[in-house]
């Protein structure tokens, strides 16, 4: 009886009880930062950081008189501080923290640690079987460069006219360096406490993926800023890339969960404290409902008449 190839048969690596410790420590570590964080930016989101600005100007005329009352205006302002083709102002409810926003990263992280611990677990075996009779002899390097795609467009979509944005360039880039930088910090910070070993053998920094966690948290900030249509695509693209990683035999299973669930969280980190770093750099880009007030006036000493033009912003 012919024996099954040594490739099929790899064994997930195995996790000692003394480092379960250290990866439950950290994570608890972890989460409490990320809530300390979380209800800093939800306790300063509403406190104000603008203050009113009154322009007042008086014209004289002299040779008409005019019987009228103030007038008052009141709408809308529509607010652009950049050159964005399309980008109207909303106070965006995903800048809000909120404990639902955990369920599904906090899901598929769950799902990838405990894929990790357990050393008996056969899905990972499972699908590199599976992975394996697909891929035969042949490999790609295309998941090394889509990766990067959900995150170019989450940054370029904004300035294609007729695409609208819920931030600015600015308040896009904050978000996008934050969430990429909290993605870094999480998927690194398990790679060198795990030290799981890669399907293939080449290295200990199996989990979680970092190609998955980079190319979720591109699909999350599309979905979050230019709404569910071009979230779809990104999420296809990231979900591409979690394929091929398999594909390739670059990660167990319970890697690319893992990967999914950081790069999901980390986009939400980024809006979470986006209204934290607005104050920091004093940032103001909310508009108020402006008010103008014209107020005729005579003065019968020079008979002249002048108008008053208060504006509030």
């Amino acid at each position: 009886m012919n024996a099954s190839p040594q490739c099929l048969v790899t064994s997930v690596p195995t996790i000692n009880p003394f480092m379960k410790q250290i990866i439950f420590r950290y994570i608890t570590a972890l989460f409490g930062i990320l809530f300390s964080l979380s209800s800093f930016a939800q306790a300063h989101y509403d406190s104000p950081v603008s203050e009113n600005s009154v322009i007042s100007s008086n014209l004289s005329v002299n040779d008409e008189i005019f019987n009228s009352q103030a007038v008052e205006f009141t709408g809308e302002s529509s607010f652009n501080s950049d050159s964005d083709s399309t980008y109207i102002y909303n106070e965006y409810p995903g800048e809000r923290f909120s404990y639902k926003q955990l369920i599904a990263p906090g899901v598929l992280m769950g799902l990838g640690l405990l894929g990790a611990i357990d050393e008996k677990n056969g899905v990972n075996k499972t699908v590199r079987d599976c992975m394996s009779d697909w891929r035969g002899s042949h490999k790609t390097h295309v998941d090394d460069y889509l990766r990067f795609l959900p995150s170019a467009s989450y940054l370029a979509l904004g300035f294609i006219p007729g695409i609208k944005a819920r931030h600015n360039t600015r308040d896009r880039f904050l978000a996008a360096a934050t969430s990429h930088a909290a993605m870094l910090a999480l998927g690194y910070g398990f790679k060198l406490i795990i030290k799981e070993q890669r399907p293939d053998m080449s290295d200990r920094k199996s989990f979680p993926s970092g190609h998955v966690a980079l190319a979720f948290t591109g699909a999350e900030l599309m979905r979050m800023e230019y709404g569910t249509a071009y979230g779809i695509g990104g999420y296809v693209a990231a979900s591409a890339v979690a394929f091929l990683r398999l594909y390739n035999d670059k990660h167990w299973f319970n890697d690319v969960l893992m990967g999914a669930g950081i790069g999901i969280l980390s986009a939400r980190i980024g809006y979470w404290l986006l209204p934290v770093e607005r104050k920091l750099l004093k940032i103001n880009d909310k508009p108020n409902k402006p008010t103008v007030a014209v107020m005729p006036s005579y003065n019968p000493q020079h008979q002249s008449i002048g108008v008053s033009l208060v504006a509030q912003f």
